[in-house]
């Protein structure tokens, strides 16, 4: 997945690696064609700006993200949501502090500037958490206080100051407030969870249900995740389905996964994944033959070259006249690269015999008879290797320069096979020659 950033007047494409949640900030970090790094920092979804990094802060806001927050990794929708046809500015972060919303609360600025603590001090950041309690306490506002001195305590564990005014009794009966922000250290899975549900949260709610089926499938949080995945493109559920693959390839074994997986996948997916060593499922014959028929010749090359047991073994199961239109697909391709000896010792580990093999053997016959170029063309074009019919009736032509049927079908086949100027001059060669013959 790749996102834009805009510095000044100039833009610049990143390579995004992964999102990262944590409390009520996302992260995207994503890396530039030298290898720099940048993290896109967000706020309940909604961008701040871009920080820059060399050398990562063990202690920073950031570094505590990607080491208690919940990950996931490109691409996956979650991260489409964040970046799709956008382009992120940029700022200084002087410019930043003076833009920010003056409608938003006071505690709340507070927090989106500790996700900078990379790049502003994290005592000045201390002091501004302190200075909002005081201010809200100064106020008779307690549990605005409560929840500025218990932030604090969360961003910094080991702050003296918010330790000796949380264990005084005028702070013992207050309730936390956005409960999210404390329920990453140490991880509370079922409180962020029943928090995102309540609340509607989908892009957090995808993120938490994809780390946990990275686990190992569950049927809880598939369910938890599959209502996320389904409003984006197919294109964006096959590939963020893709990722989780790899990164748990045991995924497969559910019938669910499997079938969501197949039903959006491209042709080309679809195929690799059902010829996949492991891949545990029974495979319809229909939409095989029709994702078989969509690939290209190289697709079918492949299969020829890396996945024949696979391949037998995905079609065992299917009616005869199913398994000839699949496997014949495969063979005409099979002409571009192979000889005709190595597509009938691909075809004889089959337990079935086709009725096209007869016409196979046929060729191998007629391509020793130099005599029979003419008749081998006619079985090319039957197994549409238009390329082998073309070079069979360019020799037959050479010997018999008169014969012009020969040059209606050479003429026919170069047309059909886009090469207009060959053809051509073909045409211009049968004119002449019947006008001499004549």
């Amino acid at each position: 997945m790749k996102c834009k950033i805009q510095i000044q007047q100039k833009q610049a494409t990143l390579t995004v690696k992964r999102l990262i949640q944590f409390q009520n900030c996302q992260l995207i970090e994503a890396y530039g064609r030298s290898g720099q790094a940048y993290y896109l920092i967000f706020h309940k979804e909604r961008y701040i700006n871009t920080l820059k990094i060399v050398d990562l802060n063990p202690n920073s806001f950031i570094a505590t993200a990607i080491k208690h927050g919940l990950i996931v990794t490109s691409p996956h929708h979650a991260i489409d949501s964040l970046i799709h046809d956008r382009i992120f500015s940029c700022l200084p972060l002087k410019k930043m502090i003076q833009t920010m919303s003056q409608n938003m609360k006071q505690l709340e600025q507070i927090i989106i500037l500790a996700y900078f603590d990379h790049a502003i001090s994290q005592e000045k950041i201390s002091k501004l958490f302190i200075e909002c309690f005081r201010q809200h306490r100064r106020d008779g506002q307690l549990q605005l206080a409560f929840q500025a001195i218990s932030t604090l305590k969360n961003y910094q564990p080991d702050n003296q100051f918010a330790h000796d005014i949380l264990a005084t009794l005028t702070f013992q009966g207050y309730q936390l407030e956005q409960k999210e922000v404390f329920a990453y250290t140490p991880l509370d899975i079922d409180t962020l969870e029943s928090i995102f549900l309540s609340n509607n949260r989908e892009l957090e709610r995808g993120i938490l249900a994809t780390t946990q089926l990275l686990n190992g499938f569950s049927e809880h949080y598939w369910q938890l995740f599959l209502p996320t995945l389904m409003p984006f493109p197919a294109e964006i559920r096959t590939k963020t389905m893709l990722q989780l693959l790899r990164q748990q390839p045991n995924l497969i074994d559910s019938k669910a996964f499997s079938d969501t997986l197949l039903k959006n996948a491209d042709s080309k997916n679809y195929l690799k994944t059902v010829l996949a060593e492991k891949f545990p499922h029974h495979v319809q014959a229909q939409p095989f033959i029709k994702h078989l028929a969509q690939v290209d010749q190289a697709t079918h090359l492949f299969i020829f070259n890396q996945y024949q047991l696979n391949f037998i073994k995905r079609i065992d199961p299917f009616a005869l006249e199913e398994k000839e239109k699949a496997t014949r697909m495969i063979i005409e391709s099979a002409f571009i690269d192979h000889s005709i000896d190595h597509i009938l010792n691909w075809l004889a580990k089959f337990n079935d015999r086709f009725s096209f093999t007869k016409q196979l053997q046929m060729i191998k016959q007629l391509e020793e008879n130099p005599d029979q170029q003419e008749k081998l063309a006619d079985i090319y074009q039957k197994f549409n290797y238009l390329a082998g019919a073309i070079d069979c009736l360019k020799w037959e032509i050479e010997l018999h320069p008169t014969n012009e049927t020969l040059f209606k079908k050479l003429i026919d086949l170069l047309k059909k096979t886009g090469q207009d100027e060959e053809a051509d001059a073909y045409q211009e060669q049968r004119i002449h020659q019947m006008k001499y013959s004549n």
